[in-house]
Order: C-alpha cells, then structure tokens, then sequence
C-alpha cells in the first residue's frame, strides 16, 4: 500500500515542493488560481493538509476520493479507495455546471479556471458521469 504523502500527492493538481516534506497543490474543491493548498509530511509519516482559501479538510479529502484515515501511516488501516467517492463526483458536477454557466452567459474565465473546468470534465468523462 502507498505511502499516506505518495497516496495524496497522486490525486492532487499542481503539486510543487516547497521544501523537504512541504508542498502546495490546487485545491480541489474549486478552480484555484494559484496553489493554495499546503500539504506537509511529518516525521511519523502523516500527513497534514490547510487549504488557505478556506475549503473544509473533509472537502478537499472528499473530492480527492480519501478520507482523514488515509493521511495516517498504520498497516492495520483498510485499503484506501480507488476512485472518488459520491461527494467527490458531486464536487465536479458543481464546478461544470457553475463554469458552464459562467460560459454560458458570455462570461470570460481566466486561464486557471478554464484548466480547473476541463479537468473536472474529465474526471467526471473517466467516472461515467455526464460533463
């Protein structure tokens, strides 16, 4: 099984080292400009997530298809979810259908969010849902 950190860091966009055992990445929940979620492996092997624009821990793990007991090393742990879960899929859905009617109405997207939609179409072409 994975590494708590190898198993986060898979599932993340724009994942970028910001020293030894630090990282910041995208935050899933929403179409992030600029990486605002700040990802820290400790000594023991958990691993520590703070998304700076404010989204719920249990968010940002949902959306990545984990939950708070993936982020602790433990050998008795169960195996951690292949794909992400009902509130994940309900994330995307959300960001397609806000970006889609942003479009929609003539509205123009900055580049990232652009990114953030296309990625959300996607994950949710790969899960069989409707994008």
């Amino acid at each position: 099984m994975p590494a708590p950190i190898d198993l986060v860091l898979s599932r993340l966009d724009g994942v970028k080292a910001t020293g030894r055992g630090k990282w910041m990445a995208r935050t899933p929940t929403r179409a992030d400009r600029t990486p605002s979620l700040s990802i820290r492996e400790l000594d023991d092997g958990r691993v520590l997530l703070k998304d700076f624009g404010g989204d719920d821990t249990a968010d940002v793990l949902a959306a990545i298809g984990l939950t708070f007991a993936d982020l602790y090393p433990d050998s008795n742990r169960r195996p951690a979810r292949r794909g992400p879960n009902g509130t994940a899929v309900e994330v995307e859905r959300r960001i397609v259908a806000f970006g889609m009617s942003l479009l929609a109405q003539g509205m123009q997207l900055p580049p990232s969010d652009l990114e953030r939609l296309e990625v959300a179409r996607r994950r949710l072409a790969q899960l069989g849902g409707r994008a």
